[in-house]
């Protein structure tokens, strides 16, 4: 009841803002599929991803929020569809997207993407205050893997500057916190799904928090808790 509330929250503010401005260039409206998803990108998602008070860019200055300035068009689509279907369970995604994607059409969703897309990445403020060690640790991990414990290196999915590829998301100047928190959220369905097989359960994915990320979850499930810090460090470091 207490999610059912959220959404209908945002919902809500979505609509008095859309009251706000008559202009299709202006609107804040998601309830109104004219609004083009460049205009939702600068009138709406820049609430949370821009750099507010300077530029609407996409460089988050909350590490709750990702940064989506340079991010892949493939993945920004791919992901807001998640949300819009339910799929991407974890709480950020049900108490703030889904709401917020309810009634965004694919048109939308694209160009928006593409608007993100094509802002520029500035070097992450946060990467400044890193441990120096910790940061070397996690470009190893980057660059080598952990074979140890059968983890690739992150560079060969993510490219050799965490640039992403079509639906591969970029990671580099990513907030350190926000990789983390996705880090364990692949972990914790790692573990949902080794629970599942010993009890003989066929879920269909519907415990995951992040079930399109099959190929994450035996990765971040190899590395330590540590591990984790280390390579999303290492990624905020990045321009």
């Amino acid at each position: 009841m207490k999610q059912i509330s959220k959404i209908l929250t945002l919902s809500a503010v979505a609509l008095a803002l859309g009251a706000c401005s008559t202009g299709l260039d202006r609107s804040r409206s998601l309830l109104n599929p004219n609004v083009s998803g460049h205009t939702l990108a600068q009138q709406v998602c820049s609430i949370c991803h821009g750099n507010i008070g300077d530029a609407v860019n996409g460089n988050s200055v909350n590490p709750t929020f990702p940064i989506l300035a340079g991010q892949q068009p493939d993945y920004i689509v791919a992901e807001l569809q998640e949300f819009h279907d339910h799929h991407r369970k974890d709480p950020a995604a049900q108490d703030m997207m889904w709401g917020i994607t309810r009634d965004m059409t694919p048109k939308q969703m694209k160009e928006l993407a593409e608007y993100f897309s094509h802002q520029k990445p500035l070097p992450n403020p946060e990467a400044a205050e890193a441990d120096p060690a910790m940061v070397k640790a996690g470009e190893k991990i980057f660059n080598e893997g952990f074979l140890e414990k059968a983890v690739p290196p992150c560079m060969a999915c993510h490219g050799s500057g965490a640039e992403g590829n079509g639906p591969i998301p970029r990671l580099a100047g990513q907030h350190a916190d926000y990789l983390y928190k996705q880090l364990v959220a692949f972990n914790d369905d790692a573990q949902r799904a080794e629970e599942d097989e010993k009890h003989h359960v066929n879920s269909n994915g519907d415990d995951l928090e992040r079930p399109q990320g099959v190929a994450m979850e035996g990765i971040a499930h190899g590395l330590s808790d540590m591990q984790k810090h280390e390579v999303a460090l290492y990624l905020q470091s990045l321009k």
